[in-house]
């Protein structure tokens, strides 16, 4: 009688579903897949639940595979010191929740819909609707190596990617976490996701730190200047090396967008809006006093997989980015005293668009989505 005490004790502690779980009873869908019936309040009850914690598995739950690795830090990029939060078992959750679009209202959108993996974790629409038909203010930004990131979003308000998560969800998914997950808390499958991740039941909290370790690991490296930079000299066409030495020096690119990253995860203003508060998007003014019509200075790593650009998508094309910053902002008031109008010769403007899209891959590697419970 006492190890099956024991027993009992020890699958609530695992399962998290409380002396209900522990007595048989049904809780939630797919559970109570014992030899107890109804109640479950008979020897019989008890007994299947002392096998199933034997077996080393909580009674109800269906068998995970095992979560696969961390994804690794793509050569190109600085080592990360990622938080002790991302585990294989929080990115694998997280892999689920980024694409599953029950976490929505009405099941109408899922984070993968904007920030697809084919295009570089980006958008191609410039600035997407809302789940609940509402345009958003700004371009859908990509999401890759924002562990380096110390401030998040184009004006930078996020202190870290759990934030934005939490903000998002609600303005982009139109629906409160709480909801989200406590539907999510019927499926079995995802009860024993969470359990396998943090030891106990779904909850937003677990669900927000889960999504923030897929994030985290989205990586933009490898690209063909870097296997160019170990040697590989075919890994790009023959201007590309010009085009970095124009990047550097005459074009001053480096200055905003310096390697390894290709960004100085910092704010500036471009001209393309009034910097007049007021007069239209702020930017960086919305959080920092003084810093009216100033935006987040994006990743050049994958950037040719993403179009448009800027944070209203304003060009639609990479040349015409390129080109709006060699004019120094095309004669805009309010521009950053980084950015000064350069003239290049026509090879030296050639070789700096190959250099710039040797920067991504021909394509975005493929990423396998999950199945969905």
């Amino acid at each position: 009688m006492s190890r099956r005490v024991a027993a009992v004790a020890a699958c609530a502690t695992l399962v998290g579903l409380g002396a209900a779980a522990c007595s048989g009873r049904k809780s939630g869908a797919g559970a109570g897949t014992g030899t107890g019936t109804g109640t479950g309040t008979g020897t019989g009850a008890t007994h299947a639940v002392v096998e199933a914690v034997d077996a080393g598995h909580p009674v109800g739950l269906p068998t995970l595979p095992p979560a696969p690795p961390l994804p690794e830090v793509p050569p190109g990029l600085p080592a990360v010191k990622l938080p002790a939060s991302v585990t294989p078992d929080n990115v694998a959750l997280g892999a689920l929740l980024f694409f599953d679009r029950r976490i929505s209202r009405d099941s109408k959108g899922a984070c993968a819909d904007c920030h697809v993996p084919e295009l570089g974790w980006g958008s191609g629409d410039g600035r997407s609707m809302t789940v609940a038909g509402q345009p958003n203010l700004r371009h859908t930004p990509a999401l890759v190596n924002l562990a380096w990131t110390k401030e998040l979003g184009w004006d930078g308000r996020y202190g870290s990617v759990a934030d934005a998560i939490r903000a998002h969800w609600r303005g982009q998914l139109d629906l409160e976490p709480q909801i989200a997950v406590a539907s999510l808390a019927g499926v079995p499958a995802y009860r024993a996701h969470f359990l396998r991740a943090t030891g106990g039941d779904p909850t937003v909290d677990a669900a927000i730190t889960a999504l923030a370790a897929f994030v985290l690991t989205r990586y933009q490296g490898d690209a063909p200047w870097d296997r160019f930079e170990r040697g590989d000299t075919a890994a790009v066409p023959p201007l590309a090396e010009l085009g970095y030495g124009v990047f550097r020096a005459k074009a001053q690119c480096s200055n905003c967008h310096p390697p390894p990253l290709y960004s100085d995860d910092d704010f500036h203003a471009l001209g393309l809006i009034s910097a007049q508060p007021g007069a239209g998007d702020e930017g960086r003014g919305r959080v920092a006093a003084g810093a009216d019509g100033a935006f987040r200075t994006p990743t050049l790593r994958g950037a040719a997989l993403h179009p448009p650009y800027f944070h209203h998508g304003e060009t639609a094309t990479l040349d015409a980015a390129i080109d709006w910053h060699l004019a120094g902002g095309a004669g805009a008031p309010d521009v950053d005293h980084a950015l000064t109008a350069v003239t290049l010769t026509p090879q030296e403007r050639e070789a700096l668009g190959v250099f710039v899209r040797a920067l991504s891959p021909a394509q975005a590697p493929p990423f396998a989505r999950p199945t969905l419970p």
